[in-house]
């Protein structure tokens, strides 16, 4: 008796056999995905996160008043997550570090050129190329008034040439016109 004449044998069907094939592919192949997705998730996106960097202060200037007993502090507010740059001002006492956080006399939501000086220990004068008008600022800290200046003239003008000294003949003199 041959496997095709017997009822409980019958030939496999090659196209069956492929199939089965295919889709024995398709579960590992999904299963397989799914592991990569896993993967991924699990252990290469924590692998990228970075902790968030916090603001930090840096000091341009300290200009200690004429008593010693206050300081002008100007510096630079970093924040590398929000990737931006403010320049700040702030009055502290002479013994005092710096803290962290705004400047408590003036802000400026850019980085830019200022400098303070102590005109007395009662006033401070703060410069700058921008204008102060667009910054947040105060008028007086405690006892002391702050006044803001614009600077203006970027242009330093170089002394005017002392005029050569002519003799009588309204020649220059032999040292051309120098003393």
């Amino acid at each position: 008796m041959t496997a095709a004449a017997s009822p409980g044998w019958a030939k496999p069907d090659p196209g069956h056999l492929v199939n089965d094939v295919q889709r024995l592919f398709r579960l590992f192949s999904g299963i397989a995905s799914w592991w990569a997705v896993w993967f991924f998730s699990l252990i290469l996106l924590p692998a990228c996160y970075h902790a968030p960097q916090p603001c930090r202060n840096v000091i341009t200037s300290e200009e200690i008043s004429p008593s010693g007993n206050l300081k002008a502090v100007t510096f630079r507010r970093v924040c590398p997550e929000e990737h931006s740059i403010s320049t700040h001002v702030s009055i502290i006492p002479s013994n005092r570090s710096l803290p962290d956080g705004n400047g408590n006399v003036f802000a400026y939501d850019n980085e830019i050129a200022i400098r303070a000086d102590w005109l007395a220990d009662t006033r401070l004068a703060v410069y700058t190329y921008a204008d102060p008008a667009s910054a947040t600022k105060i008028t007086r800290a405690g006892g002391v008034s702050i006044e803001y200046s614009k600077v203006v003239e970027t242009f330093l003008v170089s002394p005017h040439a002392e005029k050569s000294r002519v003799d009588g003949s309204g020649a220059p003199d032999a040292n051309g016109g120098k003393p």
